[in-house]
């Protein structure tokens, strides 16, 4: 969607893209990993190292922090069981490395997964290793700072994370999350940093195993004929139908540029009622007729070939998440 939006923004500057309109639009997005239905019942459990204590004159900055890995725990339960794709999301009060190492965390035997998963009655294990803060100082604008910059402190997050199934000689599934967040410097105190890395934290291996819903943007013409004008009031009062009553009218009796503009989105309002491969033909031919009249550096012609891309895109995740989502039809 990155690309999609620089262009948006290319168009507005240029002053050429001024009947462009978008909507917002929820679509639920596959896990990275596949897991059989079988696997319904998941624990989380904490092997982290458990922060030192650490006195007030401990440097703040340009020093790596540990989170607190329990609480890092509690709160990708509530992530994980907030997705409602696992029948129960369990944590276990122990923690796995009991003798205070601060050594590479070590990978479960295949009979420590057997005990663990016969005694919490579980089907998977969902293992935190690793969850630190790696702090530096530098400078950044702000919401506030104008075009001044202020002394900021960057949070270098890590998350290594392990994904345990009994019966297996190894690690079904290996994950290292990083992300980066920012603090004004001013009153930044340690307590604050992890509090503020454990919530961004425990949101990074979500998507790794549960389909989440997100939020895209889709983008459509309006204005520049009476057709067009009367499907964005249609669309206003969430009128679909009658919406593509006028778009198909304007697609039928239009050349050029107008028609590739109704051709587009004719494609959203098909991929608005679940026939992305009628919404990828319309895109389809109206990318032929533009190569073909030489427009192929128009507003028209690259906001569709990418729009044909999203969609092919996620023609190819729908079989992913159609897989995954067998669990809730037996």
């Amino acid at each position: 969607m990155k690309h999609l939006l620089l262009l948006i923004a290319v168009c507005m500057s240029l002053g050429s893209c001024s009947t462009i309109d978008y909507l917002s639009v929820d679509t639920l997005m596959p896990a990275d990993v596949s897991f059989a239905p079988e696997v319904k019942r998941v624990a989380i459990l904490n092997n982290t190292v458990s922060p030192a204590e650490e006195s007030n004159k401990a440097p703040l900055l340009n020093t790596t922090l540990q989170a607190e890995g329990k609480n890092v725990c509690e709160r990708l339960a509530e992530y994980i069981a907030n997705a409602n794709y696992f029948e129960q999301v369990i944590i276990s009060d122990s923690m796995l490395r009991t003798d205070g190492s601060d050594t590479q965390a070590a990978i479960l035997s295949p009979r420590q997964v057997l005990d663990w998963t016969r005694d919490l009655q579980v089907d998977m294990l969902f293992v935190i290793d690793d969850a630190s803060i790696q702090t530096k100082s530098t400078f950044a604008y702000t919401t506030d700072s104008g075009e001044e910059r202020v002394p900021v402190v960057s949070g270098a997050l890590s998350l290594e994370t392990h994904v345990y199934l009994p019966g297996r000689d190894r690690p079904f599934q290996h994950f290292l999350d990083r992300d980066t967040i920012y603090w004004e410097a001013d009153g930044l105190t340690r307590k604050q940093i992890r509090e503020d890395a454990v919530e961004y934290l425990a949101q990074l291996p979500v998507s790794h195993i549960t389909p989440l819903w997100d939020t895209v943007e889709r983008y459509y013409f309006r204005g520049g004929s009476i057709n067009m004008r009367d499907a964005a009031v249609a669309l206003r009062e969430n009128d679909w139908e009658l919406a593509r009553q006028s778009w198909e009218a304007e697609y039928h009796t239009k050349k050029g540029k107008n028609k590739a503009r109704a051709a587009f989105n004719l494609a959203l309002y098909h991929e608005m009622n679940g026939n992305s491969s009628q919404a990828m033909s319309y895109l389809k031919d109206s990318l032929q007729d533009l190569e073909k009249s030489g427009k192929t550096a128009s507003t028209e012609w690259l906001l569709t070939k990418t729009y044909l891309e999203e969609l092919q895109h996620k023609d190819m995740t729908r079989q992913k998440l159609d897989l995954q989502m067998k669990r809730f039809k037996q």
